[in-house]
């Protein structure tokens, strides 16, 4: 499934436009995306919880140059599915 595909069954499940269910998508994700950016834990009950984590520099190998290669430090989003909602998927 899309995020357009999203917008659309939101928009058919409530009875909205699809123009008003792509506005409402996008202002909930730059939420969590500012959240994050801040170095907070997004969570939702029931749903699961998204939160970053630093990783440090480091020192590669390409195995097809033979060269070292310089990683930079990034930061990653990991995301953890709720027991509740993983319970629901597995039943």
């Amino acid at each position: 499934m899309t995020k357009q595909d999203l917008c659309s069954e939101i928009a058919r499940s409530l009875g909205i436009t699809k123009k008003d269910s792509k506005f409402t998508m996008d202002a909930f994700l730059e939420e969590i995306l500012c959240v994050l950016a801040e170095g907070k834990t997004y969570s939702q009950t029931g749903f699961g919880s998204f939160k970053t984590s630093h990783v440090a520099e480091r020192i590669g190998f390409n195995p097809a140059s033979n060269q070292k290669m310089k990683y930079p430090k990034k930061i990653k989003i990991k995301f953890k599915l709720s027991s509740v909602f993983k319970k629901e998927i597995n039943e």
